[in-house]
């Protein structure tokens, strides 16, 4: 599949849903396809869709060990 800007957005709109939905939350990348996506996107286009947030200040990367998590930023006042 060829990522495409539409794909992206498609991607980067569901993430937002579901942030909103669960603000919460915190997953892998691979977490992030299966359970926030339900598989709907390749890893490739999750990960632009996911340093589109981050560059936005929307999501937050943790580096765990060899592992990163995904999470919505914290905003602090």
């Amino acid at each position: 599949m060829d990522m495409t800007h539409d794909d992206i957005d498609a991607a980067t709109g569901m993430i937002r849903a579901y942030v909103a939905a669960y603000p919460h939350s915190a997953d892998t990348l691979e977490g992030v396809a299966q359970w926030w996506l339900e598989g709907r996107f390749p890893p490739l286009l999750i990960a632009a869709a996911l340093e589109r947030l981050l560059a936005s200040g929307e999501l937050e990367r943790l580096n765990l060990g060899q592992h990163q998590l995904w999470r919505r930023a914290v905003r602090v006042a």
